[in-house]
């Protein structure tokens, strides 16, 4: 039974990476939006479930993907940057809403609209989707600071 829930987790993040290069590859146009709208999509996102090549990521896979350490998440900031991360690997981009539900997206100078569809935020690229709830990230995925980590090191 550990054999298969391992080759689900694996093959999850396969489909989370792919979808994560697939949304680096897409390109769009969108319009400003104020600030009412952009306070719909700031703060902590973290995988909830979705879609990929036909399989459903259901909350058992994420359930599993997080005991191993895997963890996917966005952080959108007020500033307009944000932070994808999947299973540990992150990258920078921006954000900018354009309504109340929709935003662009911008992630290595390629641009994807997402939406907030039932208290979600949803990514979709050539049929698949990664949906996210709100939520904190986990606590060993939090950067620390240069400060903190020379703090953390012990002197010789």
């Amino acid at each position: 039974m550990k054999k298969s829930l391992k080759t689900k987790a694996l093959a999850v993040f396969a489909c989370a990476f792919a979808l994560c290069f697939a949304l680096v590859g897409c390109t769009s146009g969108g319009n400003a939006a104020g600030d009412d709208a952009a306070k719909n999509f700031q703060g902590d996102w973290v995988l909830s479930g979705g879609s990929s090549a036909g399989q459903e990521i259901d909350q058992a896979s994420i359930d599993s993907m997080q005991q191993l350490g895997m963890n996917v998440y966005i952080q959108l900031q007020e500033d307009g940057t944000a932070v994808i991360s999947l299973f540990g690997s992150e990258m920078t981009g921006t954000w900018k809403a354009k309504d109340a539900t929709t935003a662009d997206f911008t992630l290595e100078g390629d641009t994807e609209e997402i939406k907030i569809e039932n208290d979600e935020l949803v990514i979709e690229v050539d049929g698949d989707s990664l949906r996210f709830k709100r939520g904190e990230i986990p606590a060993a995925e939090v950067a620390a600071t240069p400060d903190e980590e020379q703090s953390a090191t012990p002197e010789a």
